[in-house]
């Protein structure tokens, strides 16, 4: 594994830059980076470079709460200090409120931060062609493209152009608390879903109201379904479907049959334990008391999950992949958790990238930031926080699973709220009998190939 050496502040003697700084946009001069082992570049200097000596200031945007706030800044503190003379970043953050219309608004303004976070579905919303960001292989000599699965590298472009590298994978999985179902005298985990029907006539006979796997969304359950019947995604890189209407039949029937089992949770339990929205039960009473006996739920979420179960003192674990009759596929969905981009109007694009790189593959930079963004698609990052002890138990696991499952990837338009609404209405619907399975299927189906359409025509595809 390649090995990254933090930057001196020698760098400043031959970084060139020019500036012209603003508080919250992209800032001014091209850079030329010097020969750094932090970054792995050593071209030689561009003939336009400005004269010697001068700042490259660059600006980061990114959210969390606090302790994401503060292990980033103390990245950015110590970037700055290596490179003490040549390049400056300036931290940006803010909370989980308004973050697309407070992005969109900068983006539009051209006030947008030189190296920003941006989510998944918004590199197609706002660069469909390839061309709304920096095209990231211009500084390729620079980012360490190699420490990342070039398939899951696929998932950065837009238009066939870099437009930006995912910090994390986030891959849906199985997660089981691992002493509940000992307790029920069950002590070989389930790895089939007919294993899962039967672990569920043991476990509702000494608790009716339990269920094994709560889905936060019905969408994830039945994307499984589909993936695994036909080896596809829901959406192909040109936004088309790529299910039919009979294909959301009997995803929705198969998930009404294990519900009524017990397998999953079924949508009015959902609605009465959990409520409408589609979030993570790591605080639920439910699942805390065992009577969810386990989430499906993507690797993100899993360290929230395992430390509400563990301070109960019960152990929460990743368990096998279940597949369904006759799959094609017998994997599983990805997609980035978050997304880095440098501005198309950086003037420093080149210093962002030495940033970058410090941040997401460096020993360094990757043990400062530690794992407050969720598990990390850096090969070397993993490395480094697994050496420091920042990888432990369940979420070691989730790692291994996500290193070994197969895996397609999500397409952009997926986590689109018109498909998941409509997903949860329709499908509410018919398990609690206000319509067939034929008329809740056809209904998303409809609304689906609106959105679709809709989509399409916004993007260009």
């Amino acid at each position: 594994m390649k090995k990254w050496k933090k930057s001196s502040a020698v760098l400043a003697a031959v970084l060139t830059a020019t500036v012209s700084f603003t508080g919250c946009g992209s800032t001014g001069g091209n850079t030329a980076p010097a020969t750094t082992a932090a970054s792995g570049y050593s071209g030689e200097a561009k003939s336009d470079a400005a004269p010697a000596g001068e700042l490259a200031k660059l600006s980061f945007s990114w959210w969390g709460n606090d302790d994401r706030h503060q292990a980033t800044q103390e990245a950015i503190d110590a970037f700055n200090a290596a490179h003490a003379g040549a390049i400056e970043v300036t931290g940006e953050p803010s909370g989980f409120g308004n973050l697309e219309e407070t992005f969109a608004t900068r983006y539009a303004g051209g006030t947008e931060a030189d190296i920003m976070t941006v989510n998944y579905p918004w590199l197609i919303k706002y660069s469909p062609d390839g061309t709304g960001f920096y095209d990231l292989d211009k500084v390729k000599d620079i980012i360490d493209f190699s420490q990342y699965d070039a398939g899951f590298l696929e998932t950065g472009k837009t238009g066939g152009v870099m437009q930006a590298i995912p910090y994390g994978q986030n891959t849906l999985g199985v997660y089981l608390n691992k002493s509940a179902f000992e307790r029920a005298g069950i002590n070989e985990i389930p790895s089939t879903f007919e294993a899962y029907k039967e672990a569920a006539k043991t476990i509702t006979a000494q608790n009716p109201n339990a269920y094994l796997i709560v889905s936060p969304t019905f969408r994830f359950a039945a994307v499984y379904y589909l993936q695994q019947k036909t080896g596809k995604g829901e959406f192909d890189e040109n936004l088309n479907m790529n299910y039919t209407v009979e294909d959301y039949k009997e995803a929705m029937t198969w998930y009404k049959e294990l519900a009524d089992l017990h397998v999953f949770c079924s949508r009015q339990d959902y609605l009465e334990n959990v409520g409408n929205d589609p979030v993570s039960i790591a605080q639920n009473a439910k699942f805390i008391d065992g009577g969810y006996l386990g989430v499906l739920e993507w690797t993100g979420g899993i360290a929230s999950n395992a430390q509400t179960l563990a301070d109960k003192g019960d152990e929460l674990i990743v368990a096998p992949l279940p597949t369904i009759d006759g799959a094609v596929f017998k994997g599983t969905m990805a997609k980035p958790s978050l997304t880095f981009a440098i501005s198309k109007n950086s003037k420093n694009p080149e210093a962002a990238a030495e940033f970058l790189q410090y941040i997401l593959n460096d020993p360094e930079g990757t043990k400062l930031m530690g794992s407050k963004r969720g598990m990390v698609a850096s090969k070397s990052a993993k490395a480094t926080l697994e050496a420091d002890g920042q990888i432990t138990g369940a979420v070691k696991q989730a790692y291994d699973f996500t290193d070994e499952a197969e895996v397609i990837n999500n397409s952009p338009i997926f986590e689109d709220a018109v498909f998941t609404s409509s997903y949860e209405s329709n499908y509410e619907k018919y398990e609690l009998g206000a319509s067939t399975v034929d008329e809740a299927a056809q209904a998303f189906f409809d609304e689906a190939s609106a959105q679709v359409a809709k989509l399409k025509a916004e993007y260009g595809k």
